[in-house]
């Protein structure tokens, strides 16, 4: 429930934008217009002191009844004003974010990675290695390979022989820029409207960077772009008899071609389209007739091993139509302070209209830990 000083903000908002919707002001309008502005600006004042007098109160265990706004409170009504107005106010480093777009607040991210999530298993952390980096800067990521190391017993008086060590090595992440196509929307956004197009806004962004960036961590070249997981996988040695579907036979193959060391991983999965899935979910064990793929009983499991869909996994005849193995090792970084946002009101056929266009903006690097003779991913092909 909205308190007085709530409405009072309200209502200046709205009038701030009626005149701010107009093409020109005339000098009394100014004049209104920045007497509303001060009476707003006096009122975010009022907003600190009653925020340190509730932090001083809490500190004191005394009570306070007004509510003080929060971090995430400042940072979407600067993102609400850069939405409406192209008003900047930095309250995030920018050095990473594209060139005069603005850095979308905590929530927005959140959102934002979520519906990514959604669409490609390989930006969702529960599946890879997802990274949060707070700046650019190249970053070394050190792996190990788990197929070789072990251990002994030590005993007294006797000399151990030296063993052989497992092999360390490093993979370096950068970041590359993906930007999603303009989405247009009136300049007048209502202030009872602003949540909803910011909801809009976000599912499109998430859709868009999702499609461009999911391509890419399958099948990246590593130059240029990110290392895609099936250019990073090696091969299992299995290719299918048939050029669509893969056998029972192939499947375990495929499945035993991975180290215990990495299918133990509860990130190891398997990852294929749709089209291929649905080739699999008709297969069944020859000595139960029981389905190999039990969505029922087991999920969406093969060998006890999660399935994940990507619509970038191809599944043309000879293709690379499966990857298998540990994902963990999968490392996908995203710098928090790319996520961006830009404000474009004056693109020609659009600005007559009085409508901008807003891009979202994310820079994601990926790669995979990939050392010694056993690979954690592998990959098996359809016939050609």
């Amino acid at each position: 429930m909205l308190n007085a000083t709530d409405v009072t903000r309200a209502e200046l908002r709205r009038q701030i934008d009626g005149f701010l919707a107009k093409e020109k002001l005339t000098a009394t309008e100014k004049t209104q217009c920045n007497l509303l502005m001060s009476k707003l600006a006096d009122l975010r004042s009022d907003d600190e002191r009653r925020a340190k007098a509730a932090q001083v109160a809490k500190e004191l265990g005394l009570p306070y009844n007004v509510e003080a706004p929060t971090q995430k409170d400042a940072e979407l009504e600067a993102f609400r004003a850069y939405m409406l107005r192209g008003e900047q106010r930095t309250y995030t480093p920018m050095s990473d974010a594209v060139q005069g777009a603005y850095v979308v607040p905590a929530a927005f991210f959140t959102s934002l990675m979520t519906g990514i999530a959604q669409y490609t298993e390989l930006m969702d952390r529960n599946n890879v290695s997802l990274i949060e980096s707070e700046n650019g800067r190249k970053l070394t990521l050190p792996s190990i390979d788990l197929s070789t190391i072990t251990s002994a017993q030590v005993l007294e008086n006797v000399d151990a022989p030296p063993v052989a060590n497992p092999t360390v090595s490093s993979s370096v992440l950068s970041a590359y820029t993906y930007r999603t196509n303009p989405i247009a929307s009136s300049v007048e956004l209502e202030e009872d409207s602003f949540e909803s197009v910011s909801d809009i806004l976000t599912a499109a962004f998430a859709v868009g960077l999702a499609r461009g960036i999911g391509a890419d961590l399958v099948n990246g070249s590593g130059s240029g772009a990110p290392m895609g997981i099936l250019t990073a996988a090696a091969d299992s040695g299995v290719t299918a008899a048939s050029a669509t579907v893969f056998t029972k036979a192939e499947l375990q193959s495929i499945y035993f071609s991975v180290n215990r060391a990495y299918r133990v991983n509860p990130k190891c999965a398997w990852l294929m389209n749709d089209t291929t899935y649905n080739g699999i979910l008709g297969l069944k064990d020859a000595t139960t007739n029981r389905p190999l793929v039990n969505i029922t009983e087991d999920g969406e499991k093969l060998f006890g091993k999660r399935i994940l869909i990507s619509p970038d996994m191809p599944t043309a005849a000879a293709s690379k139509a499966i990857a298998f193995g540990d994902l963990s090792q999968f490392k996908v970084r995203v710098l928090r302070n790319s996520v961006s946002v830009r404000r474009n009101v004056e693109t020609p056929g659009y600005s007559e209209r009085g409508a901008a266009l807003y891009t979202g903006f994310m820079r994601v690097d990926s790669a995979l830990n990939n050392v010694g003779g056993t690979a954690p991913v592998v990959f098996a092909k359809l016939h050609a």
